[in-house]
């Protein structure tokens, strides 16, 4: 019975010191979460523990996303709750009873579970953004239990990030919620032979957790800079046959496009020998303007109609990587060129003038000859000149 207590004693003295080491600063006072449950008959509490789960999260990658599109973001959760200190409950004073040597190791047993008050259980992640322009499609993930220490798995959420959002850092807010083990109180009836404690029976263990505790940690995105290609301006001067088509495009973008041209993609009714016009380097809010000639097919050419063309710009980017922008759709429309314009009335109007001169010249002509006077049309024009 001496020996079994001795290593009763021993045992809880490297328990209690691993405690003491651990342990950052005493708390005054036990403080009570508030949300508590409790599960079993409460019995003898020998000791209260200090600390809970401490969880971070990061994300895997340099966080780095476009715009435009909707980027996953893998995090990563991780518990880095560590034992803040203990208070001793009740003290042991006769060591030599059935009943002190039960308590003993139901004081054992309790401090045992040192390593449980800090683990996560049913961890909940909920990726939130009060960004406009940037928008969290998926919902609550669960990531299951994590032991202090331990890391989980990459959990994935999409995110829709708009494309008139500008470039920089922006924080969102990962919200976690678990529950976490705050002591266990063992109660049991003793098992003596001889005076001495030869085991236990009738093992009740009571489960006192805080529950809904809630983490909101900041996760940090970093929107990249990039072109914005739009077209501002589109004329043409096409007939039926040809003409030119000028697109004035404008980078709204942050980063500057190097070497950059654009590529025209025509279709019926209209065509190109050269669908590629150079632009060079177009730096931030400069416009630049594209100059095509283009070939129409008359017979498939509908008047009026408004026609789309796609174009795309080709460029390289600060890393020098080559990059291709959206399809940006160049409108086209000819209309169809009236018969009597403003031009062919006057000039319509000229040629009867001298036609209707030249008639009557020739009618007078004809009559002076017949009359043989000598005279000639418009001679009284002529002397009144002279």
């Amino acid at each position: 019975m001496i020996f079994m207590l001795k290593n009763i004693k021993k045992e809880m003295t490297v328990l209690l010191l691993a405690m003491v080491l651990l342990s950052a600063t005493m708390p005054a006072a036990f403080a009570a979460a508030a949300n508590q449950t409790y599960y079993g008959s409460l019995g003898t509490n020998f000791y209260s523990f200090y600390g809970e789960p401490d969880i971070h999260a990061g994300i895997q990658g340099n966080g780095e996303y476009s715009r435009g599109k909707t980027a996953t973001i893998p995090l990563t959760l991780s518990n880095h709750g560590v034992i803040e200190g203990f208070k001793a409950e009740k003290t042991l004073k006769d060591e030599t009873s059935v009943a002190a040597q039960l308590n003993m190791t139901l004081q054992k047993m309790e401090v045992e579970n040192i390593a449980s008050v800090l683990t996560a259980v049913g961890v909940v992640a909920t990726l939130e953004s009060d960004i406009p322009g940037i928008v969290v499609k998926t919902g609550p993930q669960e990531t299951g239990t994590l032991v202090a220490g331990a890391m989980s798995q990459p959990v994935n959420y999409y995110v829709d990030i708009q494309k008139g959002i500008p470039a920089g850092d922006y924080e969102l807010t990962l919200n976690v919620s678990f529950k976490h083990l705050r002591n266990v109180i063992y109660d049991a009836d003793p098992v003596s032979q001889s005076g001495a404690l030869a085991g236990i029976r009738n093992l009740n263990a009571s489960y006192w957790y805080n529950e809904d505790v809630t983490q909101q940690i900041p996760i940090t995105i970093k929107v990249k800079e990039a072109t914005d290609f739009e077209i501002v301006e589109s004329q043409n001067n096409l007939t039926s046959k040809s003409g030119m088509l000028y697109v004035t495009y404008k980078n709204n973008g942050e980063e500057q496009a190097k070497n950059a041209y654009v590529r025209l993609s025509t279709a019926t009714p209209f065509s190109t020998a050269d669908d590629q016009s150079y632009l060079g380097t177009v730096a931030p809010g400069e416009e630049v303007t594209a100059a095509f000639k283009l070939s129409v097919d008359s017979d498939s050419l509908i008047y009026d109609k408004l026609y789309a063309i796609n174009s795309e710009i080709l460029y390289e980017d600060n890393y020098g990587h080559q990059q291709i922008t959206d399809a940006l759709k160049v409108e086209v429309q000819i209309e169809k060129t009236p018969l009597w314009t403003t031009t062919n009335i006057i000039i319509a109007l000229i040629v009867l003038i001298v036609l209707t001169v030249a008639v009557y010249y020739v009618v007078l002509s004809q009559k002076y000859k017949k009359e043989g006077n000598g005279r000639k049309p418009f001679d009284s024009i002529t002397k009144k000149l002279k």
